[in-house]
């Protein structure tokens, strides 16, 4: 949550998490909607970023349920925040003075905000329980798959068996069904994920579908360059909000033939002559 400078939008009573307050649904001078609130009593004012803090929103009867992904410190307004707090899920309950109508209206509105992000609703995630310590199954069960949720992803979840069988599945895989993949394993998974996909007769469009990696393995490069790039922390929670906002970083193919094998890379290559 941060204070910025915020224009339009009707001030409706509310009551947030039980405070009496009144709430606005703005546009900031930068064009990115926020939700705005005044508690009874307080000094300062709050605000959500849809497009940076909220996962998701659901009415129901006479409440609005917002799902928010903020940091520790931003439950505090300013002057006593500060910036680069480790994020948490945080749920603000918005009861509408003027009913279930209103309610609706918010939420209707707050979710047509959200899907103008452009944000993914179907993913296919690929998990290697053998990788690292052998904790991406739990990784996903206690951290990944309630982010998604609370963000209204529909989730296909699939675990590797072998090596090579993350290959397997992305050269059969109907990509149709789902607007992105996601790995939660080490740099291996993804490299075979990439060879599998620019192995398929349709590999100019299937290399089209956004790819996203959630460190969970041994090797994690791949994830921390990735965060890096969106300006975020190397950690399980702030690469599956990355996913969840559509972020997007488009990276270089390198294709190795040897005779008739050929393989593709996607973070490294070594090579090496027999004595």
């Amino acid at each position: 949550m941060e204070d910025r400078q915020a224009t339009g939008g009707a001030t409706t009573k509310v009551r947030v998490n039980g405070t009496p307050a009144e709430a606005t649904l703005s546009t900031t001078t930068g064009g990115c909607p926020e939700l705005r609130w005044h508690c009874a009593g307080a000094t300062a004012e709050r605000s959500l970023s849809l497009e940076a803090d909220v996962l998701g929103a659901v009415a129901s009867g006479k409440e609005v349920v917002v799902r928010a992904f903020v940091a520790d410190d931003a439950a505090r307004p300013p002057p006593c925040a500060k910036a680069g707090g480790k994020r948490r899920r945080r749920e603000y309950v918005f009861e509408m003075a003027d009913g279930e109508g209103a309610a609706a209206a918010w939420g209707g509105t707050l979710r047509g905000c959200l899907d103008s992000f452009g944000r993914p609703k179907r993913l296919f995630v690929l998990i290697n329980p053998y990788g690292g310590k052998r904790r991406a199954s739990k990784i996903y069960e206690a951290e990944i798959k309630p982010l998604l949720e609370a963000a209204g992803v529909e989730v296909t979840m699939q675990e590797t068996r072998y090596r090579g069988h993350a290959r397997e599945v992305a050269s059969s895989l109907d990509l149709a069904r789902y607007d992105g993949i996601v790995c939660v394993s080490g740099d291996g998974v993804l490299v075979e994920l990439v060879n599998g996909i620019l192995q398929r007769s349709d590999w100019e469009e299937a290399i089209k579908m956004p790819i996203g990696v959630v460190p969970a393995g041994t090797g994690n490069g791949m994830a921390k360059s990735l965060l890096h790039a969106a300006s975020e922390t190397c950690s399980v929670s702030d690469a599956v909000f990355a996913i969840i906002r559509g972020h997007k970083q488009a990276l270089d193919v390198c294709t190795i033939a040897q005779g008739e094998k050929i393989v593709f890379s996607v973070l490294s290559t070594t090579w090496g002559t027999q004595p």
